[in-house]
């Protein structure tokens, strides 16, 4: 009974692992078209600009970010919108509750479980732009900035699992919360870097942003990838990471307490 979350996580990964086709088949389709828009689409803008360099990035690093951001912001998003409110709907967090389980550990291990596996995924891909597509003016690969990364990820997947949990369970009372869910991952994508660099941002901007937890969520893991933190830089944003993974966690099981005594468990 005491390694059931691991067993949990496990099994979890090897589902995941046995439809692995699916996410090729999504990730070649969207990835591709993506880097295709964004390639064309910030080639006219140097063209226009008549620059070869803008906000530190080249045309070949914006594909290079445009590549590895929207891969963050996939590591994140876990299960997806619903992972949680469906089961509330259809009445099946019954057997969590009946079950001699902690229901965020449970969740959290199944969550992480798809987190690993988009991980791995994307430590695929930067193997094969590395081997075919290295350049060092762009990305720099180094075992330090892998392990910043690695640990950037972890605790910025546990903040966003926390923080939308809170939304999730608002369907304690309400009827749909799809529509509050789309727009928490608008936001953690457009303030968190996966749209548009925040070097983009007019400063005033980035200032305003710095102080929502969206920029520790895709920007500061893609800086650690691309070497660009300083090792006082990763202590201190990792510790303001930590204190909003700290302050979603209360949030979520606050909100948890509250709903699970409003919970009839008839489902829909």
């Amino acid at each position: 009974m005491r390694n059931w979350s691991w067993h949990v996580f496990l099994m979890e990964l090897r589902t995941l692992i046995a439809y692995r086709s699916d996410f090729w088949v999504n990730f070649i389709g969207q990835t591709f078209f993506s880097i295709l828009i964004a390639y064309f689409l910030w080639k006219s803008i140097f063209t226009s600009n008549q620059v070869e360099v803008m906000q530190g990035f080249t045309i070949q690093g914006m594909v290079f970010y445009y590549l590895m951001a929207p891969l963050i912001f996939r590591i994140q998003q876990g299960k997806g919108i619903g992972f949680i409110s469906r089961e509330i709907y259809d009445g099946n967090l019954n057997k969590y509750l009946l079950y001699p389980i902690n229901v965020f550990r449970y969740k959290i291990m199944v969550y992480l479980a798809h987190s690993s596996f988009f991980l791995v995924q994307l430590f695929i891909i930067l193997f094969l732009y590395q081997s075919f597509f290295y350049n060092t003016h762009i990305y720099q690969f180094s075992f330090v900035n892998i392990l910043y990364f690695i640990s950037i990820v972890l605790m910025a997947c546990l903040t966003f699992f926390y923080l939308f949990s809170s939304v999730e369970f608002m369907a304690f009372w309400h009827d749909n919360i799809w529509s509050l869910g789309v727009i928490l991952r608008f936001f953690t994508s457009f303030l968190g870097g996966a749209l548009i660099p925040l070097k983009f941002f007019p400063e005033w901007a980035q200032t305003l942003v710095s102080f929502t937890p969206f920029p520790y969520l895709i920007d500061f893991p893609m800086q650690a990838l691309l070497g660009n933190l300083s090792f006082y830089d990763f202590i201190q944003k990792i510790g303001i990471t930590l204190l909003w993974l700290l302050a979603f966690r209360f949030l979520a099981i606050f909100v948890w307490n509250r709903g699970k005594f409003v919970y009839t468990g008839v489902g829909i």
